[in-house]
């Protein structure tokens, strides 16, 4: 009776609404050595490491990247959630920068626009740099697509630096 029950509650909760990152519950794992550093309006900084991100509300988005032609589970954090952590919600624009010196603007438009995950983890695994990670911005395919806003530069693999950037930078 008990799996009746299980089963049909299953059945009433429907599919994942494709697009958007499902809510999940990860449980402890070991990380490669990696930080995010988020740089505060004030410049106060704030060191993450993958578990850290982790601290924040999870997400799960099954996608396929530009690199990547079979789906994959990514989890993490939304960025619009570690900005607002970080008093950036409001900052018309950030700079990121991954581990190799690459460097990106993303305007507030686009993180508004789509959920942009912070993923720490890919197939249940800790990301690697072989993989792209350890900290890689993914956005889910068909919200990827659909956006007029979203460019394959705003998915940055080695995440390593989030700053905000002003009108005048």
């Amino acid at each position: 009776m008990r799996i009746l029950g299980i089963m049909l509650a299953c059945a009433l909760a429907g599919p994942a609404i494709a697009g958007q990152p499902q809510p999940v519950n990860l449980g402890p794992i070991n990380h490669a050595k990696a930080e995010l550093v988020v740089v505060s309006p004030d410049g106060a900084q704030v060191s993450y490491s993958p578990s850290d991100i982790e601290t924040f509300p999870t997400f799960r988005v099954e996608t396929t990247t530009p690199w990547r032609n079979e789906p994959a589970q990514f989890d993490g954090v939304l960025l619009r959630d570690l900005l607002a952590a970080n008093g950036m919600a409001e900052m018309p624009a950030i700079r990121v920068t991954a581990e190799n010196d690459f460097a990106v603007t993303i305007e507030r438009e686009v993180w508004e626009d789509v959920d942009i995950l912070v993923a720490t983890r890919v197939n249940n695994l800790p990301h690697s740099r072989r993989t792209r990670g350890p900290i890689q911005f993914v956005i889910d395919q068909q919200a990827f697509e659909a956006s007029t806003l979203t460019a394959e530069r705003h998915l940055v693999w080695m995440a390593a630096r989030i700053e905000p950037v002003t009108g005048g930078q």
